[in-house]
């Protein structure tokens, strides 16, 4: 198998596929609290077209792929897509990201599946908190979906998008919840992908101010991030401790020089960059059966990724988060 190289020397060898922008939450650093526009079905990749796209990466390249959303559970049928995605020779990898809520309802359909990972974006471990922040949904939901996974043996990462006198306070409960559980827990800087730019700019926390509090805990040693996933995120393991925390840090430190990843709309856009203004449309090409065609702009979204992202708690939204997928 052949490898994908950009100009810039990075192996892509990781596809993000967005099967849905809807949400059963209304995250503020996500979605308007009014939700989005929803669309037809026909303007949505199928499974079947999802499948055909994640074949054709193979052939070039991709290895590695996670399915988000949106949230990912509330459209009907993904475990399928998930065991078909599995099952598909050269994919080494498959995991999912979740908001958690439905996790019970689906843990053991995913388990039959063949998924290992599982990362739960959980914000905070407020009740009250929760509902601010996702403006619907239960905390306890989210809670039984982490100790459902637990159970079921899956490897379940955490994520926690840092706000500013929003969660901050909560930085060493994190910590302990992580440590009780035996998880992994990754501490993400707010990006400006909401519908309000001030919300990036006014609650931003740079994960350098996360480590900082963490140090009362035991100093923090670096590990091989390569045994925790295939994204962005550095690890480091607490001194006398086996809880490992990640750090995700798109604005203060860009990743961009080990980014190996493109992003797959719900509409069938590939996206170099999460930060790209514009992508390339497959699901045209596809849908008159013209794979070369495909396979030519999936190669042109590689050449023109670009040496860095542009995201400044500044910068002017072209896609909201649930539209990419996270």
């Amino acid at each position: 198998m052949c490898m994908l190289i950009d100009r810039y020397n990075r192996t892509v060898d990781y596809l993000r596929i967005s099967l849905t922008d809807r949400c059963n939450l209304r995250c503020i650093y996500c979605m308007p609290e009014d939700g989005i526009t929803r669309k037809a079905a026909s303007e949505i990749l199928s499974f079947e077209e999802i499948i055909r796209i994640t074949k054709l990466c193979t052939t070039i390249g991709i290895s590695k792929v996670k399915i988000s959303g949106g949230e990912p559970l509330v459209r009907k049928g993904c475990l399928k897509l998930l065991e078909s995605l599995i099952n598909l020779p050269n994919i080494k990898d498959v995991s999912l990201t979740t908001n958690g809520t439905l996790l019970t309802k689906y843990i053991k359909g995913l388990k039959n599946t063949g998924l290992k990972r599982i990362n739960i974006s959980i914000d905070t471990l407020d009740a009250q908190k929760f509902r601010h922040i996702s403006r619907t949904g239960n905390l306890r939901d989210v809670l039984s979906g982490i100790d459902a996974a637990i159970e079921d043996g899956f490897f379940v990462k955490l994520n926690i998008v840092m706000m500013k006198g929003i969660n901050d306070n909560e930085i060493m409960e994190f910590a302990k919840f992580a440590r009780e559980k035996k998880l992994v827990i990754r501490f993400i800087e707010l990006m400006p992908m909401a519908d309000n730019r001030l919300l990036s700019r006014d609650f931003y926390m740079s994960c350098e101010a996360v480590k900082n509090r963490l140090q009362s805990l035991g100093s923090l040693k670096p590990v091989y991030a390569k045994s925790f996933g295939n994204g962005p995120a550095e690890y480091c393991q607490i001194e006398g401790s086996l809880l490992v925390v990640g750090f995700i840090s798109p604005i203060s430190c860009k990743f961009c020089l080990r980014c190996n990843r493109l992003r797959l709309t719900s509409s069938g856009v590939l996206m170099p960059c999460l930060a790209s203004e514009d992508g390339f449309d497959l699901k045209g090409p596809l849908r008159q059966n013209k794979e070369a065609e495909v396979l030519a702009l999936i190669r042109k979204a590689i050449l023109v990724k670009p040496p860095e992202h542009n995201f400044v708690l500044s910068f002017p939204r072209q896609h909201l988060m649930s539209q990419i997928g996270g």
